[in-house]
C-alpha cells in the first residue's frame, strides 16, 4: 500500500519528486478487494461491492474512486514500477494500465518468480542492481 500511498500523494499533493520507485500497487480499490475475495475462492459478487462500499462509509471516504490507474496519470518524474510475475494479489493488467497512465519517463522490472513478496528473497542480486540502475541516474 505504500506504492498507492506514493501515487495518491503525487496526485492530490501537487508533489513533485525526482524520481518515485513503486512495487506492485493495486490498479483500484475495487479491483484488490475482488483479487482478495478470489484467492478465499469467494464469489465476488455482490460482496466485494459492499465490502467496498460499506469500508469506505465506516472511514468517510468514496472507496469506489481511490484509483491509482488514475493517480498514476499525474505522475510526470522518472518511475521505477516493480512486478513480481506470479502476483495473485496484483494483475499485470492492473499494472500494465498504471505503467500506460504514467507520464513520465518510465521503467519496468518484473520478476519472473516473485509473487507479492519482498522481491530480495529470490532476487536480491538483480533487485538491487535494478535500483542501483535506477537511483544513479540522479
Amino acid at each position: 500500500m505504500g506504492a498507492v500511498a506514493i501515487m495518491k500523494a503525487i496526485s492530490d499533493y501537487g508533489i513533485q519528486p525526482s524520481g518515485i520507485m513503486i512495487e506492485c500497487p493495486f490498479g483500484s480499490m475495487y479491483e484488490t478487494v475482488c483479487a482478495r475475495f478470489r484467492l478465499m475462492q469467494a464469489p465476488t459478487f455482490p460482496m466485494a461491492a459492499l465490502l467496498v462500499f460499506w469500508g469506505g462509509l465506516q472511514n468517510n471516504f468514496w472507496a469506489f474512486g481511490h484509483n491509482p490507474t488514475k493517480y498514476a496519470r499525474k505522475i510526470t518524474c522518472p518511475t521505477l514500477l516493480l512486478y513480481g510475475e506470479l502476483d495473485d494479489k496484483v494483475s499485470r493488467a492492473e499494472i500494465d494500465e498504471i505503467l500506460v497512465n504514467i507520464q513520465g519517463k518510465k521503467q519496468l522490472k518484473t520478476y519472473p518468480l516473485a509473487g507479492h513478496e519482498n522481491y530480495l528473497n529470490k532476487y536480491e542480486s538483480e533487485w538491487k542492481g535494478d535500483i542501483a540502475n535506477f537511483l544513479s541516474a540522479f
